[in-house]
Parts: C-alpha cells; structure tokens; sequence
C-alpha cells in the first residue's frame, strides 16, 4: 500500500493502471506488432493470430512525423494462418530519418478483418521522452448515456497515451490510455462511481497524455 514503482496493472484500491487497459489490447486474439531497428532505421511488422480458423485480413501502415503529418503509408491484404506468427513487412525508414529525423518519426500500425478494425498498434526508433511532441491542445465532447458518460476526444497533433481521471472520484472506463490523432475522434465511456451530473461530471474531468508528463505544462 506504499506508493512504488511495480509491475502492478491495478492499485491497492482495484483501480486500473495502464497496463490493465493496454494488455487487453496486446492479448488480443489478433495482434500487430512492430519490432524497430535503430541501428538501420527500420521497423518489422509482425502480425500474430490465436485464432483456431484462418482467415483474411487487411495491413495498414502509416509513417508520421510527431506533429502528426503523414510521411509514407501502404497497405496490403494478408493471410491469417491459425495460431501462427509471422513479420509481413519491413518498413526501410532510413531516408525519412535522414530528413525528418528519426525522433520525428511515428509509425501507426492496423489490422482490420472484414472491415473492423481488430488490432493497433505504434511503434517509434526512440523513447517516448524523446519525442518532440507538440501541445495536441485536446477537445472533448460529452454525452450524457444509460449507466454515465461518453466522451469524445480529438486533437490537433498526436496525444499518445491520452487518460481520463476525475477529481475525488472513481472511475470505470472503457478504455484508456489510448492515442488521439488529428481526424480521428476516440470515443470512452466512463462510469463514474457515484451518481453525476453532466455538469458535475465535466467539472471533475481531468485529461493528459504524454506531452504533459515530461513538458511542464500541468
């Protein structure tokens, strides 16, 4: 019950961490995945299934810079075999970092499968903290629905691991720590632990992502 660093994924109070929220993502039954080679600029895209049957699936790839500008992309169709594992691309990114530079580089990775979007993923050749992220100056929309709220975000640039909190009060929430791109609105629900108004709820609202961890800026 000390505050600490562990390898914890929810806290002593049974609230969810990031990790609770991002494994369910990478357990996923499909999962795309990129591994970087900083030594060459490059990233393998690898794309697992634990699925019993194959299937067909659809690869999107989108290379960025941090403030969310699109620098090359590509698709291709893919066969799922059954619980199998294999790299279906490797993305050459030396000549973008040559220009661009290899810490302004954001790599979106998507699998779809007939038409839903079932796995993403985003990989970079740096630490986060290297990123030279811009205020994604993020907007929210709320909606009141059946058991709480729904809010929409939307961003100007990238917000990466964007979370909701609220002021003195728990939370339930869909999901969290999620990516926010320009264009794209993500929507969460959230339940909050006691009976809210709109108002109330938009009052306690609380939302950050990585630009704030490391800026100064909150």
């Amino acid at each position: 019950c000390t505050p600490v660093t562990s390898w914890s994924s929810v806290d002593y109070y049974g609230r969810w961490k990031a990790l609770h929220y991002l494994a369910r993502h990478f357990y996923s039954p499909v999962l795309v995945s990129g591994l970087e080679n900083t030594t060459n600029q490059s990233v393998a895209v690898y794309v697992t299934s634990d699925l019993l049957k194959s299937s067909r699936g659809d690869l999107t790839w989108e290379v960025t810079d941090a403030a969310g500008q699109s620098l090359m992309k590509g698709n291709e169709t893919l066969e799922l075999a059954a619980q199998s594992s294999r790299m279906v691309e490797e993305l050459d990114l030396r000549e973008l970092a040559a220009k661009h530079g290899a810490n302004n580089l954001l790599v979106w990775l998507r699998v779809e499968v007939r038409g839903q979007p079932v796995s993403e993923n985003l990989v970079t050749l740096v630490f986060p903290k290297e990123l030279p992220l811009a205020d994604p100056e993020i907007q929210t929309t709320i909606a009141k629905t059946k058991n709480g709220f729904r809010v929409t975000l939307t961003a100007n640039s990238p917000a990466l691991w964007t979370w909701l909190t609220l002021k003195n009060t728990d939370a339930t929430c869909s999901d969290n720590f999620i990516h926010v791109r320009q264009g794209s609105p993500a929507k969460i629900d959230v339940k909050p632990a006691r009976l809210m108004s709109k108002a109330e709820f938009a009052d306690a609202l609380e939302i950050h992502s990585l630009f704030d961890t490391y800026t100064g800026q909150h």
